[in-house]
């Protein structure tokens, strides 16, 4: 296939499935709902306290998930032979703490008691937040290697949950506890493996990238949600006191990645419609539906709908966050994770203390206050800004042709070269001028413009050139 510039190429699917990401996302968000957000009444007795269990987990969670995003943040990222053997330590640490207050017990059974049950609360929460790190990097790597991966790999991700998280339930609960630590031990080798075979780079610059304000303020309110949701359907839907993966709860799972599948279609994504006028709405739907006194079990799949059709909607604009500011690859990941558990925390908190079972009540508030956060929060007319991808001047500068390609650029992960290289096409350029005017040679130019072609879905410079054209008029229409 012709590429305009004398070249040819590949043609490149808009959906480029990424089958093992697709699967170590699978087994990530599989841990994320057996150790911590799935509803379960189980608590540490601790003398005359009762601690909820998932309490335990979730400010571990949150306390090494802001650690490690201080260090990943402020100090350089170690050689990779160094950062290798650090990862396997602390995962066969990590796994150590899990199984040995189990195995103690003399019984290896997957029920803890006491102080043997706060310790292995503990470890799984610093284990989540590796997890995240570590998984959620090799995704943000992915994301600028192979932009278009991320999409259908975290909806079919989210989708092979189903399957998995029933298989899971139905087996003893040594073996469960045995596969979720064999995929912790796993995720380094994993990681090392994909880095290699995908010849993914992360950068060991500290650069200063600010923080992302709306996207953490998002992730803290949809932790609260989750937080919420656990503490009031801990009674109704986990009746049985230890039901972390109730098989028919997968079906929000699976309404999630259908409505997270219809709508992400292609790269170009509204994330004020995806996230404050469909899946933080939906969510709110499910709480203000208990309220009302409707079937609690339709009310809490309706809240997983909501909650993870807008949490693979956020794990994806983390892949674009990172493909705008490759050095934010190290940390955002980790504080995503250490955010939404902080605020999951707080609404479970609240919820055993505070506002025990006063499931219509808290429902009532919990749903007000969402609503409430997506009109306050959708308020951008571009839905690129104050994500940190895009920051135009006023949304009349659209009709700009270099504004048209800035955008253009960011809904298509181009690289920083590619997003040079983009105006001067739109322009009309060739390819000598453009490698004359960067001081490229033209082989090189020539790659460029080869990947920017597919990024974009053109194949010629004049198809390239009418795209530009027809997004800056789009832009001045919406004035």
């Amino acid at each position: 296939m012709q590429n305009g510039e004398g070249g040819t190429r590949a043609a490149r699917s808009p959906w480029d499935i990424d089958a093992s990401l697709c699967g170590i996302l699978s087994f990530l968000f599989t841990w994320n709902w057996i150790v911590s957000q799935s509803p379960t009444s189980l608590t540490v007795e601790w003398g005359a306290w009762r601690i909820p269990a998932r309490a335990i987990l979730l400010v571990s969670f949150a306390v090494a998930g802001f650690t490690l995003f201080a260090l990943r943040r402020y100090r350089p990222v170690a050689a990779p032979k160094i950062r290798r053997v650090r990862s396997i330590t602390v995962a066969m640490v990590l796994a150590a703490g899990i199984l040995v207050p189990d195995i103690l017990d003399g019984r290896f059974d997957g029920e803890l008691a006491g102080a043997p049950f706060a310790a292995q609360m503990i470890f799984m929460g610093v284990a989540s937040a590796y997890l995240t790190t570590v998984v959620g990097t090799l995704f943000g790597l992915k994301g600028i290697a192979r932009p278009t991966s991320v999409t259908p790999a975290s909806v079919i991700g989210l989708l092979l949950c189903v399957p998995l998280q029933i298989a899971l339930y139905y087996v003893p609960g040594s073996i469960r506890e045995g596969a979720m630590v064999a995929f912790l031990v796993s995720v380094p080798f994993l990681y090392g493996w994909q880095v290699t075979r995908d010849r993914l780079r992360e950068s060991r610059r500290t650069e200063k990238v600010r923080i992302p304000l709306r996207f953490i303020a998002t992730l803290l309110i949809m932790g609260i949600a989750l937080g919420t949701l656990q503490g009031i359907f801990t009674i109704t839907v986990a009746a049985d006191g230890h039901s972390l993966m109730n098989p028919l709860s997968t079906l929000g799972f699976l309404l999630a990645a259908l409505a997270a599948g219809v709508t992400m279609t292609g790269n170009r994504f509204d994330y004020n419609h995806l996230i404050y006028q469909m899946g933080i709405p939906i969510l709110a739907c499910g709480f203000i539906f208990a309220a009302l006194g409707g079937n609690q079990f339709v009310a809490f799949v309706i809240c997983l709908m909501g909650y993870y059709a807008t949490f693979v909607v956020l794990w994806v604009l983390g892949a674009y966050l990172t493909a705008e500011s490759p050095s934010m690859v190290k940390w955002l990941f980790a504080l995503m994770g250490a955010v939404m558990a902080l605020g999951q925390a707080l609404g479970l908190i609240a919820v055993d203390t505070q506002m025990v079972g006063l499931v219509r009540e808290d429902s009532i508030l919990i749903g007000t206050f969402l609503l409430l956060a997506c009109l306050f929060l959708v308020g951008d007319r571009s839905p690129y800004e104050s994500w940190g991808i895009v920051h135009p001047t006023h949304s009349a500068t659209l009709n700009d042709l270099s504004q048209a390609c800035q955008i253009l650029a960011a809904e298509t992960h181009m690289t920083n070269r590619e997003r040079d290289i983009l105006p001067l096409l739109a322009q009309g350029r060739n390819r000598k001028v453009i490698a004359e005017t960067l001081v490229l040679s033209e082989n090189t130019v020539k790659t460029h413009i080869s990947n920017l072609y597919a990024k974009a879905g053109v194949h010629t410079q004049q198809e390239l050139i009418d795209l530009a054209q027809q997004r800056a008029e789009e832009g001045s229409g919406n004035r």
